[in-house]
């Protein structure tokens, strides 16, 4: 059995969003780019959609599920964070690297388009 590679997300300054669609996933984009939200972006591993890394000021885990609820993100992972925080779990804001063998896309600055690495700087 093969694990999966993941990347946490632990800093409270930074939330990830999983967009399962393509067409969502560019308009979020446009939003982003309009408000000048800093962050990155990938494609996901199943090429459908895309995951995103926004920086924001320092937030609680409510108003994080709430921010991610408002910009779409993906229904079951936030449900099922929800129902971790509600249960005080630290596992919590889950982008997959990888998944069932295929590789999510480099991240790129949501402002400028530029590869960068997987940190949000």
């Amino acid at each position: 059995m093969k694990f999966l590679r993941l990347t946490l997300v632990f800093n409270k300054t930074t939330i990830g969003i999983d967009i399962d669609d393509k067409k969502q996933g560019k308009e979020l984009l446009k939003i982003f780019r309009a408000l000048k939200i800093k962050g990155i972006y990938r494609l996901s591993s199943s090429r459908r959609g895309y995951h995103f890394s926004i920086k924001t000021t320092k937030t609680d885990k409510k108003t994080q599920l709430l921010i991610r609820y408002m910009f779409g993100d993906c229904y079951g992972r936030w449900l099922g964070d929800v129902r971790r925080y509600k249960h005080g779990l630290d596992h919590f804001n889950i982008l997959f690297d990888e998944k069932k063998g295929k590789k999510a896309g480099a991240w790129k600055d949501i402002q400028t388009n530029k590869k960068r690495g997987c940190r949000n700087k």
